[in-house]
């Protein structure tokens, strides 16, 4: 239970405390208190955290993200809120009667918006808390109710909890989805096994599949350059995709979830008639795949089938108007004066219809 929530200073209990020198004329401060003070670490592969829980205010959160960079935040859970500017301060406990308070720097607030530090601000605040003084977040202006508004930071247990949070960011993974979603792997001519490079490449892949649930499946396609013929174009791209493959379910990812495929020299990137155009085109792309990859793929799929629907009607379209006017042109007119003859001798005199020409 947390006994110390918040409590009004002013100008009595000061001279009692002698706390003159780090808090403005009336206060009201909101605290854990030294007894109930916790801070506490929670750990993941993209994310690390440090909760600390300030009743009746709300909370402190230090937070590093993988592809982010680290903060510190004051978020206020009610009508609570800082405004204009806000003093940073190293506050010694009340015992340390000796100690003054020392400026750690200042934040402009934002209404109800959390209250961000900097990254100097954070690693000064850190220090101090890990020496076991207190960090207090104070508006330099009274409110309407005369108050000045006064968050504290205990020290208290800080130290255990920050050390879970700094092995939690040694291990982090450092790639984000968007970093590796897409990964390009080459191959030399005749190889039967992978490089070192690919393997270490590979192995981010995996690092990253078992650690994100929310990646649904992963596509690997293989490539060759120009060969004498097509079917060592299809063998040696083949080869290549299942060594891709397997080293991946090696690495304990599942079969079930990799779909492979190799395509020979059909899709080449660069100039078959060079060697740098050939050891371009002796690729393997490794693509992880999310609901968000695979509504984009499913866009891009659908789009080509409209557009090519749109052309197959149009061309129909286009043979079905030549059809009809080619009907309604008139019959050819006779080739020679021959031809002539034999039509007039030929003649339906009952319709008056003249033959189609015979072709000579």
């Amino acid at each position: 239970m947390y006994l110390a929530a918040a409590y009004r200073l002013c100008p009595a209990i000061l001279l009692v405390f002698g706390l003159a020198h780090s808090v403005s004329l009336c206060a009201q401060t909101y605290t854990a208190g030294f007894n109930d003070a916790q801070w506490t670490a929670k750990s993941g592969s993209f994310a690390c955290s440090l909760h600390h829980e300030i009743p009746g205010f709300g909370s402190a959160q230090l937070v590093r993200k993988t592809g982010g960079s680290e903060f510190l935040e004051l978020k206020p859970s009610g009508h609570l809120a800082f405004s204009d500017l806000v003093r940073i301060e190293a506050v010694p406990p009340m015992w340390r009667s000796d100690a003054a308070a020392s400026p750690l720097g200042q934040l402009q607030a934002n209404g109800k918006q959390p209250l961000r530090a900097t990254a100097a601000q954070i690693k000064a605040i850190s220090a101090t808390l890990l020496q076991g003084t207190n960090v207090v977040f104070s508006s330099a202006q009274m409110d309407l109710n005369g108050l000045n508004l006064r968050v504290v930071l205990e020290a208290r247990n800080f130290n255990p909890a920050y050390g879970r949070y700094q092995t939690c960011i040694g291990a982090l993974i450092p790639y984000t989805f968007n970093q590796i979603a897409r990964m390009l792997v080459n191959y030399a001519p005749d190889a039967s096994e992978l490089s070192a490079s690919t393997k270490t490449q590979l192995d981010k892949i995996v690092r990253y599949s078992k650690a994100d649930p929310n990646v649904l499946g992963i596509l690997v396609d293989a490539h060759s350059d120009k060969l004498p013929t097509p079917e060592e174009g299809d063998a040696a791209s083949q080869r290549q995709a299942e060594l891709v493959t397997a080293y991946l379910v090696a690495k304990g990812l599942r079969a079930d979830m990799i779909t492979t495929r190799w395509h020979g020299d059909k899709f080449p990137i660069a100039n078959n008639y060079t060697k740098a155009g050939q050891a371009k085109n002796r690729r393997v792309t490794v693509r992880m795949e999310s609901e968000t990859t695979r509504k984009q793929m499913e866009k891009k799929i659908a789009a080509i089938i409209a557009a090519e629907e749109k052309a197959a009607e149009q061309k129909a379209a286009e043979e079905k108007a030549a059809q009809e006017k080619a009907s309604q042109l008139p019959a050819a007119l006779p080739a020679s004066l021959q031809q002539l003859e034999q039509m007039v001798e030929q003649q339906d005199l009952t319709s008056g219809r003249q033959p189609t020409p015979q072709a000579r």
